[in-house]
């Protein structure tokens, strides 16, 4: 049985047959879990930058530890959501070659694909988050009250150019199984927005985009890191099968149950630079206990310190026991 296998198993709601499916989103082929993640050449479509602005032109900063990256505090390019249409630009560039780009990624990958998954993450659909980067949270919010209609017209605006992205990514890299909707909406304690604002401004433009997914036979993922479990059923409800990035936050084992195990939990759980190795290996065997079993399983955690050593000692201890515990952890 295959890697591959295993993970359409999963999806079909059957236990796999032998390992712990993992990987890590660095996207650096970490682990031997046969699932391969590609960024298309020009990331700029679909990415932030790290230091200098986004295809937006949202200005972004990276902290001094370089462990992340957000729109600069109080540098908001969009103060009155009516006036979007000055300010708001989708940098279409019709004369790109998506052929050749495409041939040059997949190339580099060089998976078997007949053994291994093949994912691209993030590709589009961050709306939320795109409106907190012009306007800042406070803004956007008060933007889904004070001016409804100005921000449908905004959102619509930016889910036609994640259209535009997602049919050149659908058809040109041809070899992928799982298109990926990344929108951190929630906190670690509670979502931004109320659930009526969501389905109202979000849910829309997520289904349209999972629509041109699944019309293109393709999964559906969705990224949100926080305790967002006030809307997954409606994300499962459009075409979502892999949770991606579902933190402990959430009631992960009611959620298993109620969708009867057919969505994948990619799990991301937090470590820390204060742990023992043992307390580390210790915490990696009780979430694959936990949550792993009857499969809809795949672990993603990895450690993001300010000390890059200390960080790289940490996921050394965290994949050598996700790999070695979770070597024939459904034969037993």
């Amino acid at each position: 049985m295959t890697y591959r296998e295993d993970f359409f198993r999963m999806l079909d709601g059957k236990t796999p047959v032998s390992d712990v499916l993992f990987y890590t989103m660095d996207m650096t082929g970490t682990a031997n879990c046969g699932y391969k993640m590609v960024m298309p050449e020009r990331n700029d479509f679909v990415s932030v930058a790290m230091n200098g602005k986004n295809m937006w032109g949202v200005p972004y900063r990276i902290d001094d530890f370089g462990t992340g990256f957000m729109p600069a505090p109080g540098e908001f390019i969009l103060k009155d959501v009516t006036k979007w249409k000055d300010i708001i630009k989708a940098p279409y560039d019709y004369d790109y070659d998506w052929a050749a780009a495409a041939e040059r990624d997949m190339a580099m990958q060089a998976w078997d694909k007949d053994a291994q998954v093949g994912g691209m993450f993030a590709a589009g659909g961050s709306f939320f988050l795109s409106l907190a980067g012009f306007m800042g949270f406070e803004g956007a919010m008060l933007a889904m009250y004070d001016e409804p209609e100005a921000l449908h017209e905004l959102l619509d605006y930016l889910c036609d150019y994640d259209v535009w992205v997602f049919e050149n990514l659908l058809k040109n890299y041809k070899d992928i199984d799982v298109m990926g909707l990344a929108d951190d909406n929630a906190t670690e304690i509670n979502p931004f927005i109320s659930y009526d604002m969501f389905k109202e401004f979000l849910l829309p433009r997520y289904k349209r985009l999972a629509d041109l997914i699944k019309d293109n036979g393709k999964i559906v993922a969705y990224h949100n890191c926080g305790r967002c479990e006030d809307f997954m059923d409606d994300m499962v409800d459009i075409g979502v099968q892999i949770w991606n990035a579902a933190t402990p936050v959430n009631d992960l084992l009611s959620f298993k149950e109620k969708h009867d195990n057919k969505i994948i939990i990619e799990l991301a759980t937090r470590f820390y630079i204060s742990q023992t190795e043992e307390e580390v290996r210790a915490q990696v065997r009780e979430m694959i206990d936990t949550y792993a079993v009857n499969g809809a399983f795949t672990w993603i955690s990895d450690a993001t310190t300010m000390n890059p050593e200390l960080g790289a000692q940490l996921n050394s201890w965290i994949f050598d026991e996700v790999e070695s515990y979770g070597k024939g952890f459904y034969q037993r």
